[in-house]
């Protein structure tokens, strides 16, 4: 019996190549309407978070980020019991500091602003970051484990977790001086019933 509930995350293994840090799904049902101690149920969603290295070469430039927000609008069908997601765009996108060319913005707004990203939590002789952000619409991810394109689909095969399609919700880049690139994907996926 202990063996059904103790596993090691060094164990997991998962349908992409690539070093993962972590992995989280989650699944909820959607209350559509209650009404006179009626229950009326909706489609089940669920999401995925996962944190990955996006290289394996540890980054000796100045501290950098990158990312994309991915809208979708979601429309389900009661007669069906289906859910649709229908993608409306490229979706907001940053690049600020030095991202050893694993990611560019598809459009760029044209605009820089100035950003600050400091913390003392780990000693006062911590790195911070003092560049300019500069915003647009879509990115392109050339790194591990899971390059794309927002100009292409951004729907993704079930790497083995969750289940069907994997929809593409947000994505971001971190490179710190002297660590390996890191970066995070949130998906949405259905859950059939």
């Amino acid at each position: 019996m202990a063996g059904d509930c103790c596993k090691l995350a060094g164990n997991l293994v998962l349908g992409i190549s690539g070093c993962v840090i972590s992995v989280s799904v989650n699944s909820k049902i959607e209350i559509l309407k209650e009404c006179g101690g009626a229950l009326l149920v909706g489609p089940t969603t669920g999401t995925i978070s996962l944190s990955a290295y996006a290289s394996n070469i540890l980054h000796t430039g100045c501290p950098g980020r990158a990312g994309v927000s991915i809208p979708w609008m979601k429309r389900y069908d009661c007669d069906t019991n289906t859910v649709y997601f229908i993608n409306s765009g490229e979706g907001s996108s940053y690049i600020a500091g030095d991202i050893n060319s694993l990611a560019s913005l598809s459009i760029t707004s044209g605009r820089s602003y100035p950003i600050i990203n400091a913390s003392s939590a780990s000693g006062p002789s911590s790195v911070y970051m003092e560049t300019n952000q500069e915003d647009g619409s879509g990115l392109v991810y050339t790194g591990k484990p899971i390059s794309f394109d927002t100009k292409s689909s951004l729907i993704f095969s079930n790497f083995g977790v969750g289940s069907g399609d994997l929809y593409l919700q947000n994505f971001s880049l971190e490179l710190n001086p002297g660590e390996l690139p890191t970066c995070s994907y949130s998906f949405v996926f259905i859950v059939s019933d």
